[in-house]
C-alpha cells in the first residue's frame, strides 16, 4: 500500500520532461529577457515622467502663487499710499476667501503682523527664526532684499496637507518715501513682507491622479509590449525553430523530401533556406549514391548492348557486302540470258503475228509470250536494283536546291497519287535549302519513299512531306496514314529482298537502295511506325557530306 502511494506521488516523466523543455526553450528565455527589459524601461520612463511632471506642476503652482501675490500687492498698493488701512484689510479678507488660499499676511520689518485675513493675528510678533522670516533674519545682519530662490516654502498645514508659502517683499518705492502722510526714510529698502499661503490639496490630488495614470499607462503599455514580443517570438523564433527541429528529425529518419517554408528574408529565413539547400544536396547525394549503387551493372549492360549492336552492325555490313558481291555476280550472270530470252520472246511474238494460226491457239501462245516478256522485264528490274546495291555511285556531287529536287520527285508520282485517291500535303522551309549531293540519287530515294507510302494506303489517305533546315544539315520527313509496319519487321526493312508487301510486285530492294543512297551522302535515316496508324521516315542529310562517305558506304554495300 505504501509503495502504491509513493508511486502515485511521483510526477509523470512525460509531464516533467515537457516542463523542463519549456523552461529550456529559447522562446521562453527570449520572452523573459524582453519582458524584463521592457518593464524596466517603462518603469524608468514612468519614474522620470512622474518626476518631470511633479516638477512642472510645482513650478506652475509656484508661478501662479507668485502672480497671485503680485496681484495682492498691486491691489493694496494704492490703499497703502493713501494709508487706508480698512481698505487694505477688506482687500486681504476678500482675497483670502478665494478657493485654495489658506492665509494672507503682511509683516513689517520687525515681524509684526499688520494685516491678516485672520484679525486675531494682527499685532502679533512672529519669531524671526520662523520659516517665513529666516530667509532674511537668519543672518547676523538682516538682508536688504529677499533672494528669489528663498521666497517659497512647503510645509504641512493644520489638516496635514501640504501648504505652499510665498513671501514677497514690499519695497520702499519713491512714491512711498516721498508721500507726505507716512513717508519712510529712503534708506529703508524693505518696508515689510507679504506672506501668501496656498493649499496644495487640489494640485497634489491632480498630481497623484497623474502619477497613477502614468503608472497604469506604463504597466499597460509594458504588458502590451510583452504580449507583442511574445507573439513576435512565437511567430519569428519559436515556430521557425520548431520547424527546423522537426525537419532535422525527419531527415534523421530518412525523409529527405522535407522542405521548410520560407516566410521571411531575415536570419531565420536564411537558416531555413540553408536547411532546404542542405536537404536538396543530401537528396541529390542519395540519388547519386543510389544511381552509383547500380552503376556497374548498368554500365555493363550498356556496354553489352553496345557490343551487341556493334556485332549486329558488323554482321549486317558483312552480309550487305556479301550480298553486294553476290548481287553483282548474279546480275552479271543473269543479265545476258535474260536479255536473250526477252529478245527471242519478242521474235516469237512477231512471228505469231505474221503466221496464220487458229484463234484459240494464237491467243494461248500470245498469253504465254506476254507472260514471258512481263516476267523477264521484272527480272531485269530486279537485276538493275541489285546492281544499284552492289556498285559505287557513278553520280556527281554538286550543289543543288533541295526544294527543286522535292518538286521533281512529287511531279513524278503525282499521277500515281491521283489514281490512288491520296492527298499530298507539303511543307517546305524558306531560306537556304542548298546542299551538296547527287540530285538523281536523292530524287530516286524520295520517289521510293513516296511510292512505298502510296502502296501502304490502298484505300486512300494522306501523305505529309516536309523539309526543315538546320545549321549544317537539312531534314526530309515523309509520313503516311497507312497500315504501318510491325515491330518485328522494323529492324529488317532496309535489308535487301525484305518486303512487307503481299503481292509479287515488290522485290524488297527499294528501301535498301534508299538506305545506301543516304549512307553514301553521310546522312541518317530513321523510321517510326505503329500498326494501323501509319509510318514516318525521316532523312537528315549534311549540307557538305564528308569525302569518305562514298567509300565507307560502298564497302558496306548499302
Amino acid at each position: 500500500m505504501g509503495r502504491d502511494v509513493l508511486q502515485r506521488k511521483q510526477p509523470k516523466p512525460a509531464l516533467t520532461g515537457r516542463v523542463r523543455a519549456i523552461f529550456r526553450s529559447l522562446g521562453l528565455s527570449l520572452f523573459l529577457w524582453l519582458t524584463a527589459v521592457i518593464f524596466a524601461a517603462f518603469a524608468a520612463y514612468a519614474f522620470l515622467n512622474i518626476r518631470t511632471t511633479s516638477r512642472q506642476w510645482n513650478q506652475t503652482i509656484l508661478q501662479g502663487a507668485q502672480r497671485f501675490s503680485e496681484l495682492i500687492q498691486h491691489s493694496t498698493h494704492y490703499s497703502m499710499l493713501l494709508n487706508r488701512k480698512q481698505d487694505v484689510h477688506h482687500i486681504i479678507r476678500t482675497i483670502a476667501l478665494a478657493p485654495g488660499v489658506e492665509d494672507v499676511r503682511i509683516y513689517d520689518k520687525h515681524g509684526v503682523v499688520i494685516y491678516s485675513a485672520n484679525e486675531s493675528e494682527i499685532g502679533r510678533q512672529v519669531d524671526l527664526q520662523a520659516e517665513a522670516c529666516v530667509s532674511c533674519h537668519g543672518h547676523e545682519t538682516p538682508l536688504r532684499s529677499v533672494p528669489a530662490g528663498s521666497r517659497s516654502r512647503l510645509f504641512a498645514g493644520r489638516d496635514g496637507e501640504r501648504v505652499l508659502g510665498l513671501i514677497n517683499p514690499i519695497e520702499n518705492a519713491p512714491e512711498c518715501y516721498n508721500a507726505p502722510c507716512h513717508a519712510h526714510p529712503p534708506a529703508q529698502s524693505v518696508l515689510g513682507v507679504l506672506d501668501v499661503q496656498m493649499s496644495m490639496a487640489e494640485p497634489d490630488a491632480r498630481l497623484g491622479a497623474a502619477r497613477r495614470q502614468a503608472v497604469t499607462a506604463a504597466v499597460l503599455i509594458a504588458l502590451a509590449a510583452g504580449l507583442a514580443s511574445a507573439g513576435f517570438i512565437l511567430h519569428m523564433v519559436r515556430r521557425p525553430v520548431k520547424q527546423l527541429i522537426a525537419g532535422t528529425r525527419r531527415i534523421s529518419g530518412g525523409d529527405l523530401d522535407t522542405a521548410i517554408r520560407v516566410d521571411s528574408r531575415n536570419e531565420m529565413g536564411q537558416l531555413a533556406t540553408a536547411f532546404n539547400t542542405m536537404t536538396g544536396e543530401l537528396r541529390e547525394a542519395r540519388r547519386t549514391l543510389t544511381e552509383w549503387s547500380g552503376a556497374v551493372e548498368n554500365k555493363l549492360q550498356v556496354k553489352t548492348e553496345e557490343l551487341t549492336r556493334a556485332q549486329r552492325q558488323v554482321a549486317h555490313m558483312d552480309k550487305m557486302a556479301s550480298l553486294g558481291r553476290l548481287a553483282a555476280t548474279v546480275a552479271h550472270e543473269l543479265n545476258n540470258p535474260l536479255e536473250g530470252i526477252l529478245n527471242y520472246a519478242r521474235l516469237v511474238d512477231r512471228t505469231l503475228a505474221d503466221e496464220p494460226l487458229e484463234p484459240e491457239r494464237k491467243a494461248e501462245l500470245d498469253r504465254y509470250v506476254n507472260l514471258i516478256q512481263k516476267e523477264t522485264a521484272r527480272c531485269g528490274t530486279i537485276v538493275r536494283n541489285m546492281l544499284l546495291v552492289s556498285r559505287k555511285s557513278g553520280g556527281t556531287m554538286a550543289p543543288h536546291a533541295l526544294g527543286r529536287i522535292i518538286e521533281r520527285s512529287v511531279m513524278l508520282v503525282r499521277h500515281h497519287l491521283e489514281i490512288s485517291g491520296i492527298r499530298l500535303e507539303t511543307r517546305l522551309f524558306e531560306g537556304n535549302d542548298e546542299l551538296v549531293c547527287d540530285a538523281d540519287q536523292i530524287q530516286q530515294a524520295l520517289v521510293t519513299l513516296l511510292v512505298n507510302a502510296v502502296e501502304a494506303m490502298p484505300d486512300g489517305g494522306t501523305i505529309r512531306l516536309s523539309a526543315d533546315a538546320m545549321d549544317d544539315a537539312v531534314g526530309i520527313e515523309v509520313s503516311d496514314t497507312g497500315c504501318g509496319i510491325s515491330e518485328d519487321a522494323l529492324p529488317h526493312i532496309f535489308e535487301p529482298f525484305f518486303s512487307t508487301k503481299t503481292s509479287a510486285n515488290g522485290a524488297g530492294l527499294g528501301l535498301s537502295v534508299t538506305f545506301g543512297i543516304v549512307q553514301r551522302h553521310g546522312g541518317t535515316i530513321e523510321v517510326e511506325s505503329k500498326v494501323n496508324q501509319g509510318a514516318t521516315i525521316r532523312i537528315v542529310l549534311p549540307r557538305h557530306p564528308p569525302p569518305e562517305s562514298d567509300t565507307a558506304a560502298d564497302e558496306a554495300a548499302i
